[in-house]
């Protein structure tokens, strides 16, 4: 099951620009912009057995010599267990720049993931969060996704 839900945190990224997405408890920074094809609004649609792509632009608002990505997905109010793609964890792998960063340096981060949920015909919550050193949030959202 760990495989599957792995492959919803690319999923939780399904907000497209101009969408609105629901912004994380506790006043974490929210994106500058996401961008997911085909999505136009919430939830999104994403289609199991596909490769997902996705972006989202952020700036840190302090300087940061690594980046960790985070997700937590919930169904219902109950928090699913997964763990990170090994290629998507590592943030600095997938900015169109390279780490370090400094304060407010605009970054995107793109990455792509097979879907291979358990269940179709759910609407999960995902929220995604991207740390830097020290475990200082960069960025935080939240989005509702359809599994098609």
């Amino acid at each position: 099951m760990v495989k599957q839900i792995v492959a919803l945190v690319v999923v939780f990224a399904a907000v497209a620009q101009g969408l609105d997405i629901i912004q994380c408890s506790n006043n974490r920074p929210s994106p500058q912009e996401v961008i997911i094809p085909g999505c136009t609004s919430l939830p999104c649609s994403v289609p199991n057995q596909s490769d997902f792509n996705f972006s989202v632009r952020f700036a840190p608002t302090f300087p940061t010599n690594s980046l960790t990505v985070d997700v937590r997905a919930s169904l219902l109010g109950l928090f699913l267990p997964y763990e990170v793609p090994d290629h998507l964890r590592n943030g600095c792998n997938n900015i169109n720049t390279s780490c370090p960063l400094a304060a407010g340096q605009s970054v995107t981060l793109t990455g792509n993931a097979p879907v291979e949920a358990p269940l179709t015909g759910v609407t999960v919550t995902m929220e995604f969060e991207i740390t830097g050193d020290g475990g200082q949030v960069a960025v935080c959202f939240a989005a509702t996704v359809s599994l098609t």
